[in-house]
């Protein structure tokens, strides 16, 4: 490539003809010889072939009458062909029975190995030889075997002879191309040496006025208006350059805000990620050392401990999982009808106990009253919409001291709902109203107290509500409070009035005369879930597999509700649902995985299956399916 640097636009456009027009036709010749060659061995391979196959026929008699004479005389007709150097003829045994040969130096063996092998005609092309086996046989009996050298020598010369006139053919084309390229090129070369010779005038002179006239229509003459075109921009360069810069200015700012954003969400993680799992193991090994003064009264506090870093761990787990998808655009809508009274009921009990945990129980959590009477089913994804209400009621818990925090919705117009959170926390000003809702970002006044948390919330929150066709935004007074928004569009699902769904929050969990049959692979999860049922007195049976359950479920007559793993050996829980289902159509089904998303719990549930629990499962909420189930105080699914 150097050597094209350093001569001029004419050679090298004579040298770039020259040498495609040489590779095309290498490659051509190439082509050709290489298809010329291998029609020549296939041609002397079948002729041969074909010989090796008459010889073969002929040999049949003297075979069968043990006459090596007369297989002599036949394989002596090889003769007429010079090519043909030696031919064996073995009986079936593979024992030499009649042999030709134009030279006596050639050595033919007496005895042929594995002459069974040989089923069908074989070749192969040595260096100097074609090697034809053949078996012979006739009425499906295999009379002997022919071997037949052909001296491929005669070959070899007629392929170099071509190659020779191709070779000369190559040459006599390439002069040819050089004398056409070096005539052909004047059109192109001569307009852009015009151009070169403009340049060093402009670059001598400075005067950036000059212009060169358009004489063709290609694109030599697009190359010469944009050469006036740049001339006439050169005069406003440093405008340009100025805008430049502080653009570039800008992006460098922005760039390192984010790394710095980055910086300190990555800090901020390892934080909060070590500081529960330094509970977790911290408590844990208290608990199991053997020479621990540890007061009963002090484990139920260190489990109690326990469990909650435990959740506040999966919480970010789950967070910084979501957000991951967010930022790939892996989250998925998967609209349905759903129970906007059930759902904020659920909600609202679900925080009541988290209240507990964390030590506010003097906050008030509570659903707007008007809310109880609206009893609205709409469309929308109910996974999502909780996971909105969840994060925000969560945040405003977190800062919240004392008062209460209020959520519900209203009907915004015929196109929109509006949901709402309120609480009586700290607020927050105009700035950080503007920042709230973005990445990484942690809105902290408190000097004298450290607000834990990933800050990352009210951004899932924000992209969520953006994917359900709505909009999130905030009101907020320091010192007062703050109330999130966000609307959502009302796609009303009109149903009667004794399908609307209720929450039984009994904790009385009687199921003496109940069967459960529970389907887990995994050993620790069964004893887990064999222990949250002892409290019920109700009769657990146990299946390995989803094959195992099927059998079970075959046997006894009298199970009430099945909690099924999906991942299992054998039968997966879907399979194993399709099967029972078409048994007993009314048996509910409570299907306990990791897997998680909308997706994964559509599938369950088209595979049969009544409900749905996202490990890890805690006891409440297990016992709380499970009871909403037997008792049938709602509609499954």
């Amino acid at each position: 490539m150097s050597l094209f640097q350093n001569i001029s636009i004419k050679n090298k456009i004579v040298s770039i003809i020259l040498l495609v027009s040489t590779i095309t036709l290498i490659i051509g010749f190439i082509i050709v010889g290489i298809g010329e060659i291998k029609n020549s061995k296939q041609t002397m391979l079948l002729n041969n072939l074909m010989n090796a196959k008459l010889i073969g026929e002929y040999s049949i008699s003297p075979l069968t009458f043990d006459d090596n004479i007369g297989a002599e005389n036949v394989l002596s007709k090889l003769s007429t062909n010079q090519s043909v150097s030696s031919a064996a003829l073995y009986d079936r045994n593979g024992i030499l029975f009649a042999s030709y040969k134009n030279s006596e130096d050639i050595f033919i063996p007496p005895l042929l190995k594995n002459p069974d092998e040989l089923v069908v005609s074989s070749s192969t092309f040595s260096k100097s030889s074609l090697i034809i086996e053949h078996p012979i046989v006739y009425e499906n009996y295999k009379y002997g075997i022919i071997i037949v050298h052909i001296s491929t020598v005669f070959l070899t010369q007629n392929i170099k002879n071509y190659i020779l006139i191709l070779l000369a053919v190559l040459i006599g084309m390439i002069i040819l191309s050089f004398i056409l390229a070096n005539r052909l090129q004047k059109p192109i070369s001569k307009p852009i040496l015009e151009l070169a010779q403009l340049t060093r005038k402009i670059s001598g002179e400075g005067n950036y006025k000059v212009r060169i006239e358009r004489k063709s229509n290609d694109e030599i003459g697009i190359l010469y208006d944009d050469f006036n075109n740049m001339l006439q921009q050169i005069l406003h360069r440093e405008d340009a350059r100025d805008v430049a810069e502080k653009k570039l200015l800008a992006a460098k700012e922005k760039a390192e805000e984010s790394d710095n954003l980055k910086s300190a969400f990555l800090a901020n993680m390892s934080h909060e990620i070590r500081t529960p799992m330094n509970a977790i193991l911290g408590f844990a090994e208290l608990i199991t050392m053997p020479d621990s003064e540890v007061t009963p009264p002090e484990k139920e506090n260190f489990i109690k401990l326990i469990n909650n870093s435990g959740n506040n761990l999966l919480r970010l787990i789950d967070d910084i999982i979501d957000i991951s998808k967010i930022e790939a655009g892996q989250i998925k809508i998967h609209k349905k009808e759903c129970y906007l009274n059930t759902t904020l009921q659920e909600i609202q009990q679900s925080f009541l106990e988290i209240r507990k945990i964390k030590e506010k129980e003097n906050i008030d959590i509570r659903i707007n009253e008007n809310v109880r009477t609206q009893n609205l089913i709409i469309n929308t994804d109910t996974l999502r919409l909780n996971q909105v209400l969840t994060n925000l009621i969560d945040n405003a818990l977190k800062f919240t001291e004392d008062g209460f925090i209020e959520f519900g919705y209203e009907i915004q117009n015929k196109d929109k709902l509006l949901f709402y959170v309120k609480d009586t926390g700290v607020g927050m000003d105009q700035k950080k109203k503007d920042l709230v809702f973005d990445r990484f970002t942690k809105i902290e006044d408190d000097k004298n107290r450290l607000y834990r948390g990933a800050g990352l919330g009210l951004a899932i929150s924000k992209s969520l509500v953006e994917l359900l066709g709505g909009k999130i935004w905030v009101e907020s007074t320091p010192s007062v409070g703050s109330t999130f928004y966000f609307n959502l569009p009302f796609d009303r699902i009109e149903k009667a009035e004794e399908n609307i769904q209720t929450i039984d929050i009994s904790d009385n969990y009687n199921w003496e005369n109940k069967t459960i049959l529970v389907a887990e692979d995994e050993p620790a999860n069964y004893i887990y879930i064999e222990e949250v049922l002892k409290i019920t007195k109700a009769r657990v049976l146990k299946a390995m597999n989803g094959k195992e359950a099927v059998e079970i479920f075959k046997k006894n007559k009298n199970i009430d509700i099945i909690i099924m793993d999906i991942k299992m050996p054998e039968m997966d829980g879907y399979e194993a649902t399709r099967r029972i289902k078409k048994i007993n159509q009314d048996i509910p089904i409570v299907s306990q995985s990791a897997y998680a998303m909308p997706g994964d719990i559509d599938k369950g549930l088209d595979s049969g299956m009544n409900d749905y629990l996202i490990k890890p499962v805690k006891p409440k909420v297990l016992l709380s399916i499970l009871n909403k189930h037997l008792n049938r105080l709602s509609p499954t699914g």
